[in-house]
């Protein structure tokens, strides 16, 4: 997967029957996939049939990849094609449900929403630049989610 996203391959192409490549990644559960594509760049709120990828990372139980995916900026209220949230898919007192409640009562940092606004503004093929911003080397990896 790297070397496709080296060589410049699409990060939202689209399958009517499983969606984006984070949603594969989300479905399967491959964390470290879905790292790869949200560092890329990859939309972390792509919707297939207004399911996102937080939806099936709920679906799976991977308390994981849901916080990945809520650090990258996924959409805990989004619904889907039901009117569902991503909660709506987890049993409740679960891990996976815990985690989710818990970041729908408490909101994200605005430092967070930052990195959330400049990366989106950069975009996917300009990521690259953050490493040549004249800021502080601390805060260059916390752009980078390193």
């Amino acid at each position: 997967m790297k070397l496709l996203i080296d060589v410049g391959a699409n990060l939202e192409s689209y399958d009517c029957h499983f969606g984006t490549p984070l949603h594969v990644a989300c479905a399967r559960p491959h964390v470290d996939c879905a790292k790869l594509l949200l560092n890329a760049g990859a939309n972390v709120n792509s919707a297939k049939l207004h399911e996102t990828a937080l939806h099936l990372a709920a679906k799976s139980k991977n308390v994981d990849l849901i916080k990945v995916l809520i650090d990258y900026g996924a959409n805990v209220y989004a619904q889907d094609n039901r009117g569902r949230l991503p909660l709506d898919y987890t049993q409740s007192g679960s891990p996976s449900s815990a985690c989710l409640e818990y970041y729908q009562r408490m909101p994200l940092s605005l430092s967070h929403h930052c990195r959330m606004v400049l990366r989106k503004a950069l975009g996917p093929q300009r990521l690259h630049v953050i490493h040549q911003l004249n800021i502080a080397p601390r805060l260059i990896n916390y752009l980078c989610y390193d």
